[in-house]
């Protein structure tokens, strides 16, 4: 109770002008950690939401600036900026010219603050914006916070009984759907490489989006475990075994229709169109930050004509709306994919665990 007045008092101060104060996880300098730092719950503009946050989750690409990576540092990130987009929140002010939404609500994010007039947006493609785009956490303030500012034109809203934890995780499980959904996966045969969060949550996806053979590769067994757990027909160690091989003798040595790559290592890539078939897709996820080279390529990728392509994010509405239908089916159970629930201010603890566990760390930016 104590902590509602006290958001009320925040909410009621910040209409009337007065600054008030809140936590958050920012990246200060272009160097490896984060900092925790009191700074002004944000002010939001006519067309915006200001959402109290009520859980977030810990992505590998959240990692990745907290490690300042090379993927990450080649960004140019506007530093400082709030950490984090992976969350659910509750409505607690909205812009004079918003619709749609009211105080109360809850929603999750969409991580892509597309600007609605260039090209791209015009065009229904939105969610890859050329007009200098936002991106939560990135080049705009994000989730690791008390509160956040959200646009609402990227603003989804769940049901009210959503569980924090289960909404934390929809904008990954969103990813999920675009990639098999880009993949166009009924019917077919899939190989799913790499077994992270979004790579877990993929295997179940393809299944109830018609896949009638889904192959989880991965080089850790608990994740493959795991995949096989959430109906993977066939697991194969990248590690131990031959995935080429293991691939072609399971496919009557013809190959899978689609491959959806999460991996974003230069040699998985390679090998992978060794075991499309002639004529396959391959979709690509997973974040490469150098140069991708791939040997023979005329005989392995042109002669085959392969289709290579990618995803970014999640199609703006579009895939949302397939996601609710799913949810709405009941054939997926999200406590598969939440690893953990543990307070923000003990993310440190985290940043070196989380890409070894089978699921999200969910944060709860609870201070008091």
């Amino acid at each position: 109770m104590a902590r509602l007045v006290r958001d009320f008092i925040n909410i009621l101060c910040l209409k009337e002008g007065m600054i008030v104060n809140m936590k958050a996880l920012r990246k200060i300098k272009d160097e490896v950690g984060a900092e925790f730092q009191d700074i002004p719950i944000p002010k939001i503009g006519p067309t915006d939401l200001l959402i109290k946050v009520k859980a977030t989750a810990l992505c590998k690409s959240d990692i990745d600036v907290y490690n300042w990576t090379t993927v990450v540092q080649n960004l140019k990130l506007p530093l400082p900026v709030t950490m984090g987009h992976e969350f659910l929140g509750e409505v607690v002010d909205i812009g004079e010219v918003v619709k749609g939404f009211n105080i109360g609500d809850h929603v999750v994010g969409e991580t892509h603050i597309p600007c609605g007039y260039c090209y791209a947006c015009k065009t229904g493609k939105s969610h890859i914006c050329v007009n200098n785009m936002g991106v939560l956490g990135r080049s705009v303030d994000g989730s690791f916070a008390e509160f956040i500012r959200l646009p609402a034109v990227s603003a989804i809203k769940v049901d009210n009984s959503m569980p924090p934890s289960h909404g934390a995780i929809m904008e990954p499980l969103a990813t999920a759907v675009h990639a098999t959904t880009k993949a166009d996966v009924a019917g077919k045969t899939v190989a799913i490489l790499g077994c992270g969060t979004i790579g877990l949550m993929n295997v179940e996806i393809a299944k109830i989006l018609g896949a009638t053979k889904v192959i989880a590769v991965s080089r850790t067994q608990a994740k493959l475990d795991k995949a096989h757990e959430l109906g993977a027909d066939l697991i194969i160690n990248n590690k131990s075994d031959n995935m080429v091989g293991a691939v072609i003798e399971n496919t009557h040595g013809i190959g899978v229709d689609v491959i959806i790559d999460y991996t974003g290592d230069i040699k998985v890539i390679n090998d992978s169109v060794d075991m499309l078939k002639v004529g396959g897709k391959c979709v690509y996820v997973g974040m490469i930050d150098y140069p991708l080279i791939f040997e023979k390529f005329m005989v392995r990728v042109v002669y085959k004509e392969l289709v290579l392509t990618g995803i970014f994010g999640r199609e703006i509405y579009n895939t949302w709306t397939i996601l609710d239908n799913i949810l709405e089916s009941k054939r997926i159970n999200l406590e598969n994919y939440i690893a953990d629930e543990v307070p923000l201010r003990d993310i440190d603890k985290w940043i070196d665990k989380a890409s070894k566990l089978t699921g999200r760390v969910i944060l709860y930016p609870d201070f008091n």
